[in-house]
């Protein structure tokens, strides 16, 4: 003879349902976008951003009368960066049904599926900041996989993952995104492994682009465009690139003059410890007469930085950014380089390699029309009723880019 047990009990047993809120774990601070708020997120409509900068003083000076008479460049040296907005697009759409079913509060759901709408402008958040640390050419980095009958990409850079969420579809191309064009075929992303840098996708490398080769530039599906400065926002790797430009960016021929049109670099390839590459970035700075006061670098780069310190510097934690915007949340370190008090910051999306050193009220964001946004707001709704399907829908995106009124003032440093 069987007795009662937990089989044939089942239907009376209750669920207890975990309290509190929900963590969001793919929310994260976007602390790079963050101290662009206010004064330095402005608005640009019309044409394009102008943004003059003068780089060089009269020269043609001479101990000799005729000497100086006859010079042809005793004037100032000026240029334009004539700054193109870029576009980008987010759909949340969201089952009628459904928004009605949750929303009860806790009585229906751990959360209304509303929010789903403001998760869409989370979601946007999360890309405006990854694209600052990147190329308008829209890649997200470079595979270095050296066989591609495996469904893993691993990426150069393992920040690039934050660019990617499962279900996204993936294109190759040999080029940058400036120029050349896409491979045939695409890939579609099963998971992300953001600690390993690593991308699973749902087939085999090889069988998604037949011609996927070592150092493929990767990017989300539509983000490359081909020709001009890329489809893309043009980020920190733009104004200040790994090698001397010598280029002509947004109209400006940088070979002039490519350490104050192009910005300033540090190669710490060497092997030499985080808090010396510092103090080498913030010398350069100080060289070209600027002010950093902020450090943007990957918390796996910091985490090094604490160990190799040991007591080497006196650092004031917990320090909130003080430039143009106070208070703005986010917490740093604070330290001495060579006089400038520079407030030091994680952020998730700035390369591993990477260290960025700048003058953050050098650095605007501009937009037609609030970046981030809801795109049909002007038509009087933020929400609309899906044209087929019972189901309502919003369009999120932005009209914007980057600009930089003083590269030189700003630097970039390289590590091992």
């Amino acid at each position: 003879m069987s007795g009662l047990n937990l089989t044939n009990y089942d239907p009376m047993l209750k669920e207890h349902y975990a309290p509190g809120i929900v963590a969001n774990l793919a929310m994260q601070k976007n602390k790079a976008i963050g101290m662009m708020a206010k004064k330095n997120k402005k608005p640009g409509g019309g044409r394009e951003w102008v943004q003059p900068i003068q780089f060089g003083m009269p020269g043609g000076g001479s101990t000799d009368f005729p000497t100086a008479l006859a010079a042809s460049n005793n004037n100032s040296q000026y240029g334009v960066f004539q700054v193109k907005r870029a576009k980008h697009y987010r759909f949340a759409k969201v089952d009628n049904e459904t928004i009605e079913a949750t929303a009860d509060g806790d009585m229906d759901a751990f959360e209304p599926a509303f929010d789903e709408f403001d998760r869409a402008i989370e979601a946007e958040g999360n890309y405006l900041n990854f694209r600052f640390f990147r190329s308008g050419g829209g890649s997200i980095g470079k595979m270095t996989n050296t066989a591609f009958n495996t469904a893993v990409m691993t990426l150069d850079d393992a920040a690039g993952v934050w660019g990617v969420v499962k279900g996204d579809v993936l294109n190759l191309s040999t080029a940058n995104g400036k120029s050349g064009a896409l491979k045939a075929g695409s890939l579609t992303v099963a998971s992300v492994q953001r600690r390993a840098g690593t991308i699973t996708f749902t087939g085999n490398i090889s069988a998604g682009v037949a011609t996927a080769a070592t150092n493929d530039f990767v990017f989300l599906a539509g983000d490359f465009l081909g020709s001009g400065n890329g489809g893309s926002m043009a980020g920190l790797i733009d104004w200040i690139p790994d090698t001397d430009p010598s280029d002509t960016f947004f109209n400006v021929d940088r070979s002039q003059d490519p350490d104050m049109l192009g910005g300033l670099r540090v190669d710490g390839t060497d092997g030499r410890p985080v808090h010396e590459l510092l103090i080498d970035m913030v010398v350069e700075a100080d060289n070209m007469g600027a002010e950093p006061d902020v450090v943007l670098a990957n918390p796996r780069t910091l985490g090094n930085l604490s160990k190799q310190l040991e007591g080497k510097w006196i650092i004031q934690k917990g320090s909130g950014y003080s430039g143009s915007n106070p208070d703005i949340g986010y917490k740093g370190w604070q330290v001495e380089l060579e006089g400038h008090s520079v407030t030091v910051f994680s952020d998730r999306c700035c390369q591993v390699d990477h260290l960025w050193m700048l003058q953050m009220d050098t650095w605007t964001m501009f937009s037609a029309g609030p970046a981030l946004n809801f795109l049909q707001k002007r038509a009087g709704s933020i929400i609309k009723v899906s044209e087929n399907a019972d189901a309502y829908e919003a369009r999120i995106g932005e009209y914007a880019n980057f600009a930089c009124k003083a590269p030189g003032w700003n630097v970039q440093g390289r590590r091992a």
